[in-house]
């Protein structure tokens, strides 16, 4: 039986119908990634350059942008992304392990980043980042949770960092705390005798807690 020709109106059937598989059966926009930040480059929020700063820096990845905002802090980069106005435009958000890092002198190379949404965060810590008390991002609650014991303070996931708990971040535990924290364990940072300079912007790297003899 020959086969009927493929008129004009079947032809552009047939493209649609292959436009329509494709575009199901099409791989989906890949995840943006971490890299690496650079000493000229900018915070987003204060504007100053992560050169010389100390702690961990953050990456957000913003839809339309070609490449990620960077924060000089965890402080301004919780500042940024929790600002109701920016959240619809929010797609991958990284930070600094603190645990792969020189607190001092934090390199600049991709692999220092973990995904932010998923890291344990220690508030209320003694190590000053580059616009003060800022929070210790880590990559393994554990690891977080022994960083407490050495140095103080309370760990969180991130989605128990409040814009109000930037705000008013100390380097101290809060004489009480309140809302959604008013039942966190918060520890007392370590007398300065244990190690700890009593001067939060000398304080020593989590890597290196205790300055040799």
């Amino acid at each position: 039986m020959p086969c009927s020709p493929i008129t004009p109106l079947r032809r552009a059937a047939f493209v649609l119908a292959l436009a329509l598989l494709a575009g199901c059966g099409g791989k989906p926009v890949p995840a943006h990634h971490a890299v690496d930040t650079h000493p000229d480059d900018a915070c987003a929020v204060c504007g100053m350059y992560l050169d010389g700063s100390p702690g961990p820096r953050a990456e957000a990845w913003i839809s339309g942008r070609v490449k990620p905002l960077v924060f000089d802090s965890t402080r301004d980069f919780f500042a940024y992304v929790l600002q109701p106005e920016n959240q619809a435009s929010l797609q991958e958000l990284f930070v600094q392990d603190s645990a792969r890092i020189d607190w001092q002198q934090p390199a600049h190379a991709a692999a220092s980043f973990i995904d932010a949404r998923t890291a344990s965060y220690v508030a209320w810590q003694p190590l000053a980042g580059s616009m003060g008390p800022t929070l210790a991002p880590f990559a393994s609650r554990t690891v977080a949770e022994a960083f407490v014991r050495e140095h103080g303070g309370a760990v969180l996931g991130f989605a128990e960092i409040t814009p109000a708990l930037v705000a008013t971040l100390d380097y101290r535990c809060p004489a009480r705390a309140t809302g959604a924290h008013s039942t966190l364990q918060c520890l007392a940072a370590p007398t300065p005798s244990l190690g700890l300079s009593s001067h939060p912007q000398a304080a020593p790297s989590p890597a290196h807690p205790h300055p040799h003899p």
